[in-house]
């Protein structure tokens, strides 16, 4: 499903820089002391790169693949690769690998397999676009991605950008982009896991090539019981006496998702072919103080993808198109969730075009451009109430235009962006905000200008500079303005959100032979947002989403990567940040904004002999923070604590590992029991919950046993 484009590398005996090319050329290039005199750069660069029929007897062979992902040290742009591996718990997920990464925070509704969303320096879950190898799951925030449905085995690399993303994306969101791009690796693999509360995972892959074609395949099978255990106040502070511990009911879970693609090669062309199905069966437990035993969701979705690359001597281009659909049905009969019986059927369209392209005319510029289209539409019906909502759609569009200008033998880089995006709402209704339309005010046309800016230093080679600023547009997505099941009622008359983003960041690389190799990074970031969209809960437990005026997120990020003597991998980030409602005359104004914790910790540290045995330690901590926008709900801190041992006697073997998540098993933390009140000094036993009160699982037990076909 496509392949990276990356900045011109030196081409080895060439000494000069090379054009774009795919990773299924081979590239052959005059050497440098053969060109010939009087030649001036750029056209000596496209003389000792481009493609020769018949090379001369002294020509340089190269069969460089391109490179797989993007480089942190080359990019003006925040950005973390991370690659699942041996260092990687058996037990790992989407969500959980996302998690390392500093200035992220991942908010669950549970332990494996439950909801699970992230959230990039403060912004809100929506703010956060998710590709699946550059292709969007939630064009402009359409949606909040659940990571737990997406299975971690099926991709070779996460790519999280923060802030600033690539032209090719055709995205700008406030939050940044999350790429999780598939493994191409030949061969094949079978996993089996079990664990507590009947947890169990099975996954098998296989990749192969025959000629100019080649394939991959990945299924995964996942269950649960969810039966955990867990602490229950009864929603009252002030009363110990009636707090129990019970059992997590109606929290099961089976999932089946697959991700397959095909690929024909042809001279400078590439076709690819690929499909994501997915589909989920779970219970709706509820919140810890407000159980349902009996609502029940089944999920179903497929990206479909068709994508052509192209390549020439010194450009690339690309056409994709896809096809996402997704179908939520929803049964509530005894109306636990919102106090109304409900059987409703929701169904999500999403049709997709996008061309890009990049050019390397000189050694010192790559433009780059994309431009894409798409419709969107939306039918919620509810056969036991008889209350369908008439089918709503949207067609939407954007056009990006940038470059990379490299100067000073590639010491600076500039890297300007200009977007250009446009919505048109006429098909969504007209209707008053009392019925299931926008309100009669509303813009029939949404565009905007959305200017950005990368700046790269390297003073050093091993040291890289970096700034960014820009300006981002968001527009509610259907749920926001329509609803969607019991719990989250629309609001017709959102406004669409804009902010800027900056960042400032040092990242510096330690040297590939030295017995210490790894990277480290530190920066700052402030994001300004108007009329940002929070979703408030109310006394009827259902959430709606409303507009803030102004407000103000800002915090400093760091990371740590690093591998000592080749037998200890250490991994480490924290992000602080604060945040503020600066609304004026509202009743939040200067509180921090729900769910934007002011502190977060994830240290992961392994020490392996051979890969014969290799024995893990991960940490993570999330300070306590508001649910509400009037802070009068706070959470409780989260400490938590995970080891697991894998090992793997020969290359014959398969692999065995044993991960215990929640090690100290922390399900209740001592609080003050009025936050609001500083004077307070009464504190009380709560649980350990994450999102809107959803309880986490206590010690957790994985085992699981793996082979290499």
């Amino acid at each position: 499903m496509g392949w990276t484009l990356g900045a011109p590398r030196p081409i080895p005996g060439a000494g000069i820089p090379r054009p774009l090319w795919p990773p299924w050329r081979e590239v052959r290039a005059t050497p440098l002391h053969r060109a010939p005199p009087g030649v001036p750069l750029p056209g000596l660069v496209l003389l000792t790169a481009a493609f020769a029929a018949e090379p001369a007897s002294d020509t340089v062979v190269v069969e460089e693949r391109a490179p797989r992902g993007p480089d942190p040290s080359t990019t003006s742009a925040a950005v973390t690769v991370l690659v699942p591996g041996p260092a990687t718990p058996a037990s790992a997920d989407v969500a959980s690998v996302v998690e390392g990464a500093a200035g992220t925070t991942v908010h669950r509704m549970g332990g494996l397999g439950d909801f699970a969303a992230v959230s990039l320096r403060g912004s809100s879950l929506r703010q956060v676009e998710v590709f699946l190898d550059g292709v969007p799951l939630n064009p402009d925030g359409a949606a909040v991605v659940n990571l737990a449905e997406l299975p971690l085995g099926a991709f070779e690399r996460i790519e999280v950008w923060r802030g600033n993303a690539p032209v090719r994306f055709g995205a700008a969101p406030l939050g940044g982009v999350i790429n999780l791009v598939p493994g191409e690796a030949e061969g094949g693999r079978v996993s089996l896991a079990y664990g507590s509360w009947d947890t169990g995972r099975a996954h098998a892959s296989a990749a192969g090539r025959r000629g100019n074609l080649d394939g991959q395949a990945f299924a995964e099978a996942f269950s649960t019981r969810g039966d955990l255990r867990y602490f229950d106040d009864n929603a009252t502070l002030y009363n110990l006496t009636d707090d129990h511990f019970r059992t997590r009911d109606n929290n099961d879970k089976l999932q089946l998702s697959a991700v397959a693609r095909g690929r024909l090669v042809v001279g400078d062309w590439r076709v690819t072919l690929a499909d994501a199905p997915l589909w989920r069966d779970e219970g709706l437990p509820g919140s810890a103080n407000l159980p349902a035993s009996t609502a029940r969701m089944r999920t179903g979705r497929n990206l479909a993808v068709a994508r052509a690359e192209v390549c020439g001597p010194s450009w690339v281009g690309e056409v994709s198109a896809w096809h996402l659909r997704r179908d939520e049905a929803l049964d509530d009969p005894d109306g636990e969730l919102d106090g109304t019986p409900r059987l409703e059927h929701d169904q999500l369209d999403t049709v997709g075009v996008r061309a890009s392209a990049s050019w390397a005319p000189t050694a010192w510029l790559q433009p780059s451009a994309s431009v894409g289209g798409r419709w969107e539409g939306v039918e919620v019906s509810d056969p036991k109430g008889g209350d369908d909502a008439p089918p709503r759609a949207r067609l939407a569009g954007s056009v990006a235009i940038g470059a990379d200008v490299r100067l000073f033998r590639e010491r600076l880089t500039l890297s300007p962006v200009l977007q250009l995006s446009a919505l048109d709402n006429r098909e969504l209704g007209t209707t008053s905000t009392t019925q299931d339309g926008v309100s009669p005010g509303a813009e029939p046309f949404v565009g905007s200008v959305d200017p950005r800016l990368g700046v790269l230093v390297r003073p050093l080679p091993a040291l890289a500079l970096k700034a960014n600023a820009g300006h981002y547009l968001r527009p509610p997505d259907l749920v926001e303005l329509f609803g969607n099941h019991a719990t989250l009622e629309g609001n017709s008359e959102l406004r669409p959100e804009t902010g800027w983003q900056f960042d400032v960041g040092a990242r510096a690389t330690l040297p590939d032979r030295a017995p210490v190799t790894g990277s480290a990074e530190l920066g700052a970031f402030w994001l300004l947002s108007e009329d940002r969209i929070v979703w408030l809960q109310n006394s009827q437990r259902s959430f709606t989403p409303v507009n803030f005026g102004e407000t103000w997120v800002q915090g400093v990020e760091a990371a740590v990567d690093l591998h000592v003597l080749g037998w200890l991998d250490q991994s480490a980030s924290l992000t602080w940040q604060l945040s503020r409602n600066l609304t004026e005359g509202s009743r939040s104004a200067n509180r921090e904004l729900p769910r934007t914790p002011p502190l977060s910790i994830d240290e992961a540290v392994s020490v392996h002999w051979q890969e014969r045995l290799r024995v893990g330690y991960r940490f993570t901590y999330t300070s306590p923070n508001y649910w509400d926008a009037a802070n009068l709900y706070q959470s409780a801190p989260r400490t938590l604590h995970g080891a697991w041992v894998a090992t793997r006697p020969t290359e014959r073997w398969p692999t065995v590992s044993v991960d215990v998540l929640n090690l100290a098993d922390t399900v209740t933390e001592v609080v003050p029991r009025n936050p609001a009140d500083p004077d307070d000094p009464a504190r009380v036993v709560t649980a350990v919950t994450d999102f809107a009160g959803y309880p986490l699982p206590g010690r957790t037990f994985m085992v699981n046993v793996s082979w290499n076909l």
